[in-house]
């Protein structure tokens, strides 16, 4: 007779295997998220803005532009982005310092340029000059960042655009100088968030006849609120509020305690020494004594 061989022990190997490969698929699957999600952040401390590097032509029409800015200066220092990088208009108003190769300009962002690609920009006729050294040139090589924080930190501003009433409102805010993340109304029920519209207008529906009180937040972290903003379209309405960068009161630091002058201090006169009189002792009388007679006399 031959003893039937047991299998449990290969069941058992088996379901191990089986385990074992469902662990390494959820693990592997654990990371490759958790990847996907690191990778989604961006690394701390670093700007994912325009930055980059490539070539600058120049324009000389800064009259209409798709951040609805103008009228500008004309002998202001301007960019352009593609189209790619311009979005919707979420980099208006912002600041770029672009460098070539015969120095570097601060230029404000106005406007898309149309036919450009991500690796170039637009300026003005000024900007151009300061990074190329001559403006009658076509083309430079420039590199350009986001600057963060611009200084002198700007007053808020802002134009309700025509057309706005009771039921809808496009609100255009100026004076920033960080990209604006956020706009918002207050209402009876709370803050009514705005939406960004390509021509860089905030609109939205709902809130009311004004005066308005509205608070913006840049993608910094930088946040104001400002009150009284008219339905007065077409007006531009200049405040006194920095969204950065405000003025702090002066402290008034302590004067240092003067130092009092020493007053001389005058020594006291020696003590006068009086001499003492010797006053002799008082003699004393003695009696003389008669001396002890001899017995031997």
């Amino acid at each position: 007779m031959h003893a039937t061989p047991r299998r449990g022990p290969k069941r058992h190997w088996l379901w191990a295997l089986l385990s074992l490969a469902v662990i390494a698929a959820l693990a592997f699957g654990a990371v490759r998220l958790q990847a996907d999600a690191c990778a989604a952040v961006p690394p701390a401390g670093r700007d994912p803005g325009p930055a980059g590097s490539g070539t600058a032509v120049h324009h000389r029409e800064w009259s209409e532009v798709l951040c609805s800015l103008g009228p500008l200066p004309e002998d202001g220092a301007y960019v352009s982005l593609a189209s790619a990088t311009f979005g919707r208009a979420e980099w208006c108003g912002s600041y770029l310092e672009v460098r070539g190769p015969r120095g570097a300009v601060r230029a404000m962002v106005v406007d898309r340029c149309r036919g450009c690609g991500t690796d170039r920009v637009g300026l003005s006729e000024r900007a151009f000059a300061r990074v190329a050294g001559d403006a009658g040139r076509g083309v430079v090589a420039v590199r350009w960042r986001p600057l963060r924080d611009p200084a002198p930190a700007g007053r808020l501003a802002f134009r309700v655009k025509p057309g706005s009433s009771a039921q809808w409102l496009g609100l255009l805010v100026t004076g920033h100088g960080n990209p604006l993340t956020r706009v918002e109304v207050a209402t009876p029920g709370g803050w009514r968030g705005l939406r960004r519209g390509g021509d860089n207008h905030w609109v939205g529906t709902g809130v009311g006849g004004g005066p308005f009180t509205v608070r913006v937040a840049d993608r910094h972290g930088h946040r104001a609120v400002v009150r009284g903003v008219g339905l007065r379209p077409g007006t531009v309405q200049r405040t006194r509020t920095r969204l950065y960068d405000r003025p702090r009161p002066a402290r008034a630091r302590p004067s240092p305690s003067p130092i009092p002058t020493a007053t001389p201090v005058t020594p006291p006169p020696p003590p006068t020494l009086t001499p003492r009189k010797h006053t002799p002792p008082p003699l004393t009388r003695t009696t003389p004594t008669t001396p002890p007679t001899n017995p031997c006399h």
